[in-house]
């Protein structure tokens, strides 16, 4: 009998050897995934608007219009600084255009584009002014945005940049012709006529033919 519990022992013993040994075995590394990229914050602001399509139109000109019949288009863009006496420490400056409207040259010119009043000739707003416009060698980014107003204030035109284009013809002012004036004629010189003291009169015959 007992070869026979040694033969059983011993069988126990074998299959209970593989069960442990499975059992110790390591496992297998876990595998690591990227990290997550950050999800946007929710009030994060958006990217402020850059300068409207098109700008600057460098050498050509920048057209604006009101959507209805009234249109500018601005050539040049320059600035008038002038000194104040009661602030001389902060000049005045006044933006300039000079702009085309139906076909004829003409200036806009305001402390700001916002106050644009509408004048004649460079020279005439140099001399109102008082200082000379010091334009720019091309036109800078505009305002998307410009308003026409009279001289008291109130807006006339709200005008919105639209594209750029080759600067318009402009109608050239009709040439003043000059008048040949005739020489004045003098008229001869008439003969002194003799005058007579007043209730005077003269006999007749007093004086000899």
């Amino acid at each position: 009998m007992r070869p026979l519990a040694r033969a059983g022992s011993a069988l126990l013993l074998a299959a209970s050897l593989p069960l442990s040994i499975g059992h110790a075995a390591p496992a297998a590394p876990a595998v690591q995934q990227p990290p997550a990229a950050p999800a946007p914050a929710p009030n994060e602001p958006a990217p402020s608007a850059g300068p409207p399509p098109g700008q600057p139109c460098g050498a050509s000109a920048a057209r604006f219009e009101n959507g209805k019949t009234f249109n500018m288009v601005v050539t040049r863009a320059g600035q008038i600084q002038t000194n104040n006496p009661l602030r001389p420490l902060t000049p005045e400056v006044n933006e300039v255009l000079l702009v085309v409207i139906a076909g004829k040259v003409a200036t806009a010119y305001g402390p700001d584009f916002a106050t644009l009043r509408r004048g004649s000739a460079p020279a005439a707003i140099e001399a109102m002014l008082g200082g000379p416009i010091k334009w720019q060698p091309s036109l800078p980014t505009l305002p998307d945005a410009m308003t026409i107003v009279s001289e008291e204030g109130a807006p006339l035109a709200q005008l919105t940049f639209r594209a750029c284009e080759t600067p318009p013809a402009v109608k050239a002012p009709p040439k003043a012709q000059a008048r040949k004036k005739a020489p004045a004629r003098r008229a001869p010189p008439k003969a002194a006529a003799e005058k007579t003291p007043p209730g005077f009169s003269m006999p007749q015959g007093a004086i000899a033919e």
